[in-house]
Formats: C-alpha cells, sequence, structure tokens
C-alpha cells in the first residue's frame, strides 16, 4: 500500500502565504500593542496562531490518497453432468460409471493446485445450466437428469463468463447430447481452453444394426395443389454403410420410397420428400423405416405428423406506408412462402395504395369485398389518417369474422395520431400510452406461453436464443385475453414485445418494435426470422372449416418421449368477445399404437398469463404404455354441434432417449478439446496437464482517497480555539 498526502487548493499559494502572514503579524502586533505581557495575554496569542495555522491547512485542502494492488485470480469452470446417461458403463476395463470415474476426477490433485491459483467453480447440468458449486458441493449430487443439452449449457456457460478472465474449463460428460442431431457444432471455435477427461473407453464389439427417425419437420398448413417439403433425420449406428429403404406414406398409404446411406460408424442424415396435397382437409404424413435384419429396437422406426391443407384463397395482403427495413424483410418471407399468395401494397401520392408482386401496379381500396379475399391482413406504419372510420369499420368486420390482422407497428403506428385513436384500439391486445420507442439493445426470450403456443408448440428447431433488437414500444400492458409470446428486457424489467389475442373470430398479432427484422441478420444455420414468419403465417391462416365462432385447439408439451413418461395436452377453447360464459365439457379420444381409444376428459386450469391475469385452458395427463405414434383429438359440444380439433399426433419410444443404452461419444470429446484449444486425455493424463496449467494473474489497482479538511471535528477544533479566546478575553476584562 502506497500513502500520498495531497492539498488540492485552488487559490495560489502566493496567495495564501501572504494571508497567513499577514494574520500572524497582525495577531503579533495586537499583542504587543494592546495585550498585557501576562500569562492570560499570551495565551491569547497563542490561540490566535493556533487558529490561523489551522485555517491555513484547511484552505490548502488536505487529503491523504491510498492505493493498493490486488491480484485477480482467474476462474476454471467445471462442466459436470449429471444426466441419468452418466449412470451407464460400456468399458470393459472398469467397473466403475462414467459419473463414478467424473466425481474421482474431482478429488485428484489437480483441484488444489488450481485451486491456489484460480476461482474454481463447478456447473451441474442435464437439460438446463445449474448455479456454481463448489467442489465439495457438487460432490453430493446425483446423476438423474432427464436430458442432456450439452451445446447449450456449454454456450450459456461463456454467455455467463463474458467479460471475465477464464484459465479454462473442464467438462465431465458423455458427449451424448439429446438435442443436437449432429456433431459439427463441437468444433468450435471457443473462447477458452476446454479441457475433456475420457470417462470411458467404450468396448468394441459387434454392433446389431438400429436406425431410428429422430425428428420429422414440415410445414403443418399448406395450399390445396400445392407442394411442400417434408424434411427427416434419419440416424443410425451398426448398418456398416449399406443402405436401407425409408418409405413415406400419406394417410397410411405408401407414396414415395428412397435409399438412405449413412457413415459406417454411424450418424446421421436429413431427407426430404415433396408432399402432394390433392384436396382440402387433414392429413397424416409417416416416414418409417422397415426393420432391418437382426434389429432389436424396432418402436422408434416412424413418427407422424398432421397438415391441414388450406382452400387455394388463402391470400396474404401487407399493407404499408413508405418502405422501411421491415418491410422490405418481411415481403421477402410472405413471397419465399409458397403456402400463401402475397400481396403487397404501399401508399403512394394522395394515399393511393400501389401494388407490387403478383399485381405490380395495381390499385387498392380498402373495402368489405376486396379484404374477404384474403385470410390474413399486415398493417405496417400506419398513423390514424390512413384509416378512417369507414375503412376501421370494414378492418373490424374483417376480423371479427374470422381474418387474422398482424399490426406491423413503427413510430406512427404506436405514437399519439396512431391506431389507439382510430375504432381498431377495440382489437388491440394491450393498453398503452403513446410514447416514442426505447432505442439501445434489448435483450429478447420467449415466455412460458410463447413456447407453448399452438404457433410454436408442435414446431421443430424452435430457436432456443432470440437475438436483440434496437428499439421497444414500452409500457404495454397485456389485457385479459392477450396471451405474451415474447419479452424484452428493458431497463432491468420486462416489456411485452409480441402479444396475440383472439378477437371474434379472428386473431390478431401485434409487434412492439420496428427492429424485428435484425432478426434475419442471425449468422449460422439458425434463422429465428424464418422460423418466426413462417410458423405465425401457418397458425394465422383459418382453414375452410373454420367458419364458426367456436375454435378448439390441442397440442401436446412435447412431440416424442418415452414409454412411462407423463404427456401433457393441453386444449384452449377459442370463443367470441361476446359470448356468455359457461363450464364446457372438453374431452379427449386417445389412439393408441395398437387401435385402442382412450378416452380422457380435460380439467379446467387457468393458466398464469401476463400482467397478472390468467387465461383459460384445458388440461390432461396421459401416461403412453405403448411405443409407437399416439394420436389425440380433442372435442367440445357447442349448441348441439360437435367442435373437433385438427389431430394432435406424439411419439413414444421405449427407451427414452436419455436412458437408451449407447457408449459415450468418443466423436463429440475429441472435437471440444480440439476446436476449444484444451486436450481430451484419460484421467491420470488430465491430471497432470492441469497441475502445470499456465494461469496469468492480473493485477488491478484500487484508488481510496480520504479528505482531511471535510471533517466535522476539524470544524469543531477552529470553532473551539475562537471560543477559548473570547472566554479568555472575558475573564481577564480585555477588548
Amino acid at each position: 500500500m502506497n500513502t500520498t498526502w495531497t492539498y488540492e487548493y485552488t487559490i495560489p499559494l502566493l496567495l495564501l502565504w501572504i494571508g497567513f502572514a499577514v494574520g500572524v503579524v497582525w495577531s503579533v502586533y495586537g499583542f504587543a500593542r494592546h495585550l498585557p505581557k501576562t500569562a492570560a495575554g499570551v495565551a491569547i496569542l497563542c490561540l490566535r496562531l493556533a487558529f490561523l495555522a489551522l485555517l491555513f491547512w484547511v484552505m490548502l485542502l488536505p487529503g491523504v490518497r491510498r492505493s493498493t494492488v490486488e491480484k485477480l485470480r482467474p476462474r476454471f469452470l467445471v462442466l459436470l453432468d449429471t444426466s441419468a446417461s452418466m449412470q451407464q458403463n460400456h468399458d470393459p476395463t472398469s467397473a466403475e460409471s462414467r459419473w463414478q470415474k467424473g466425481q474421482e476426477f474431482l478429488k485428484m490433485g489437480w483441484t488444489k493446485i488450481v485451486r491456489a491459483r484460480c476461482q474454481v467453480e463447478v456447473y451441474p447440468f442435464a437439460a438446463e445450466l445449474g448455479v456454481p458449486l463448489t467442489i465439495e458441493q457438487a460432490a453430493e449430487l446425483t446423476a438423474e437428469g432427464g436430458a442432456t443439452h450439452l451445446n447449450a449449457s456449454l454456450t450459456r456457460l461463456f454467455e455467463r463468463s463474458r467479460g471475465q478472465e477464464l484459465a479454462g474449463v473442464l467438462v465431465l460428460s458423455d458427449g451424448v447430447d439429446t438435442r443436437e442431431r449432429h456433431h459439427a457444432w463441437a468444433d468450435g471455435p471457443w473462447p477458452a481452453p476446454i479441457f475433456v477427461a475420457e470417462l470411458e473407453v467404450p468396448e468394441e464389439v459387434e454392433e446389431l444394426p438400429d436406425v431410428r427417425v429422430e425428428a420429422v419437420d414440415t410445414q403443418r398448413r399448406a395450399i390445396v395443389d400445392w407442394d411442400t417439403t417434408l424434411t427427416a433425420t434419419i440416424a443410425g449406428n451398426g448398418v456398416r454403410g449399406e443402405s436401407f429403404a425409408v418409405e413415406l406414406l400419406r394417410d397410411d398409404k405408401p407414396v414415395e420410397r428412397a435409399q438412405v446411406q449413412l457413415p459406417p460408424e454411424g450418424g446421421s442424415r436429413d431427407l426430404q420428400f415433396t408432399l402432394a396435397h390433392p384436396v382440402v382437409g387433414t392429413e397424416v404424413w409417416r416416414v418409417r423405416i422397415p426393420p432391418l435384419l437382426r434389429e432389436a429396437q424396432t418402436n422408434d422406426n416412424e413418427l407422424a405428423v398432421a397438415v391441414t391443407v388450406l382452400d387455394a384463397q388463402n391470400r396474404v395482403l401487407f399493407l404499408e406506408n413508405t418502405p422501411r427495413f421491415e418491410s422490405k424483410h418481411v415481403s421477402r418471407e410472405l413471397f419465399a412462402n409458397r403456402n400463401i399468395t402475397p400481396l403487397a401494397y404501399f401508399r403512394g401520392p394522395g394515399g393511393v395504395f400501389i401494388a407490387y408482386g403478383d399485381r405490380p401496379g395495381s390499385l387498392l381500396e380498402v373495402s368489405a369485398e376486396q379484404l374477404a379475399e384474403n385470410k390474413i391482413v399486415i398493417l405496417g406504419n400506419f398513423d390514424a389518417e390512413a384509416f378512417d372510420a369507414a375503412k376501421s369499420e370494414v378492418i373490424l368486420e374483417f376480423v371479427e369474422k374470422g381474418g387474422s390482422l398482424i399490426l406491423l407497428g413503427g413510430d406512427r403506428l404506436w405514437g399519439a395520431e396512431g391506431i389507439g385513436i382510430t375504432p381498431l384500439n377495440k382489437l388491440l391486445p394491450f393498453s398503452r400510452a403513446a410514447t416514442a420507442a426505447q432505442e439501445g439493445r434489448y435483450g429478447v426470450q420467449w415466455t412460458a406461453e410463447g413456447r407453448a403456443h399452438p404457433a410454436f408448440a408442435n414446431a421443430a428447431e424452435v430457436p432456443e436464443e432470440l437475438p436483440p433488437v434496437l428499439t421497444v414500444f414500452a409500457g404495454a400492458r397485456p389485457n385479459a385475453a392477450a396471451l405474451t409470446l415474447v419479452e424484452a428486457e428493458v431497463d432491468g424489467a420486462t416489456a411485452p414485445l409480441i402479444l396475440s389475442r383472439v378477437y371474434g373470430q379472428g386473431k390478431v398479432l401485434a409487434i412492439l418494435t420496428d427492429s424485428l427484422w435484425r432478426w434475419a441478420m442471425q449468422p449460422g444455420e439458425d434463422k429465428p426470422y424464418s422460423f418466426f414468419w413462417r410458423q405465425i403465417i401457418e397458425w394465422m391462416s383459418p382453414s375452410a372449416e373454420e367458419t364458426g365462432q367456436y375454435h378448439i385447439e390441442l397440442f401436446c408439451d412435447t412431440a416424442v418421449m418415452a414409454v412411462g413418461e407423463m404427456a401433457m395436452l393441453q386444449a384452449r377453447l377459442i370463443e367470441p368477445p361476446d359470448a356468455t360464459p359457461r363450464q364446457w365439457r372438453v374431452t379427449c379420444d386417445v389412439a393408441t399404437p395398437t387401435g385402442r381409444v382412450i378416452p380422457l376428459h380435460f380439467a379446467s386450469r387457468l393458466i398464469p398469463g401476463p400482467g397478472g391475469r390468467d387465461t383459460q385452458g384445458y388440461v390432461a395427463e396421459l401416461m403412453p404404455d405403448e411405443p409407437g405414434n399416439w394420436r389425440a383429438v380433442a372435442s367440445v359440444e357447442v349448441d348441439g354441434r360437435r367442435l373437433e380439433s385438427s389431430p394432435c399426433f406424439f411419439t413414444a419410444r421405449a427407451v427414452s432417449q436419455e436412458k437408451a443404452e449407447r457408449p459415450a461419444n468418443l466423436n463429440v470429446l475429441r472435437s471440444l478439446g480440439r476446436g476449444g484449444g484444451g486436450r481430451y486425455a484419460p484421467p491420470p493424463e488430465l491430471d497432470a496437464i492441469l497441475r502445470d496449467l499456465q494461469v496469468r494473474e492480473k493485477q488491478e489497482r484500487r484508488m481510496e482517497y480520504n479528505s482531511l479538511w471535510q471533517n466535522r471535528w476539524l470544524l469543531a477544533l477552529l470553532i473551539a480555539l475562537l471560543g477559548v479566546e473570547w472566554v479568555t478575553r472575558k475573564l481577564n476584562n480585555m477588548q
């Protein structure tokens, strides 16, 4: 620690010395001329000189500055896999499980050495990344997680440590990621060295063939006579590079057959089929792999998906004021979507709507007849002047009769002279003061309602993370009928960003930002912008059968599960806003893979909604006892008419993907060691490597300043000196 005296006077030092000298001379002169040469007079002179000296010192504004140098130890993080697969052992040379070997490695000598140099924290993970623990606390954990999300957990770990000095990351896992379809993610690069312990050396034995359909991804709504694409992820091992057949069936009738070849060491690949939709209705498509010779587990060889085929008049009308970045990217997504017929109009001179697309140059008058030709209307950044009372009533009637409306807002639409002062404000899913957008960089995340929303619940490859936005129209308060799908972090709190509601027979979606187009800039294979608009358009496209005022939707919390695991079926009954409240009896017929029909009764449950309000839902739980594809249809009786939902499919595996017996994924573990600039090694060798880990310590200088003149005791001493002098004068009758 270094201590330095400082003087921060602002008056020139020469003037201070002159003032001090004048005061001393004047005090001595007064003593010699007016005060008696007694002990009392000398005491008064001393008190006066002490006061002047102390006052002079205070005028110099003295202080003490202390500086200390602290050594900052870097962090060393341990990512510990606590999933159930860690209890397995495929190493013929050891009787211990992967979990036991991982726990033993945390007790080796490297921990003492690295702890002395670094701040060591253990992060357990399975489906989610846990909170940091000490090594002693990690020893009390158990491996019983139902899934392994290694890639997502490792990514979140580095995000939490952003801006901090990392000496390295130790991964204790079997490398079996139950979410990732491919292994390329492990190649990195990673922001810090990754050290991976070899917890298992699998026995090289003859591997029996095992193939499976891991996932099926296709658009859940299509236009009649328009072709769509279905992507099936086929995985397997033990096939020795030989090809095998994959069949595509529509309503249990074969449509196409393709040959697939996997690498000799096993792996996965995507296979695409073209789906034809000749008639309006609901189609059930199945991807099936006929059982291979000597294949023991065949219950995972098939997946099914339901596709709703809409009529050919599934048009989307996009109305925009003046072109902007948001409208540019939305137009691209609309015209790239083969399931719709988009029409885009921009407001030209004189308020006339001029089109481009398949009707370039044509004009639009917002009338009931023109809107009736469309299923979805997207309103851009307009003010109230663009939509008078007559046009507003036309749009309200369009939504009430089953049309869908998307409010792609901006500073005009959400401003003081925007939609809030028009009759259209009654269909808004929120209330909000007309304030300007807040600008910055705001993190965005799904809400629980958003993940369970029918637009995204049954979709494959839902983006786990959403890119930030640059603007937020904050202050929105969702109403009772609204669902908040996406929210943003603004000033330490969450603000609704994307909301939906049902109005009459139609649907309304509001977007409270004009920078959603930034999602299209996301690098990599994950395309959240395209995914969002594709799913929203599918959900908001009403089918030809949706002509009543009531509509029931059914979805499952997961598409694939294991036999014995609980499946939660959730139904939502859409009612017109002016409907009389009733007690509904919602039922569900679940067809098992063997043809049995299980009747279920839904229980009414209030689901927590935005703003502290609740929304009505219906829930039923089912534990599948047979492997294969299950089919569920919810129904409710309304005024003597039976309403049924579209079928909801989910697949039950004989064994959960997490608990299936499989060796450690050495390819992933080795790639992590290479991509992170660390090492993949057996525990004894890795223990020696970590003992010699080179750690770079940082030094941080901390400054402390204490003011000596801003002190109440010093002020009291100055007053006391003057007071004692005055008392001495009075006691000795001095002037």
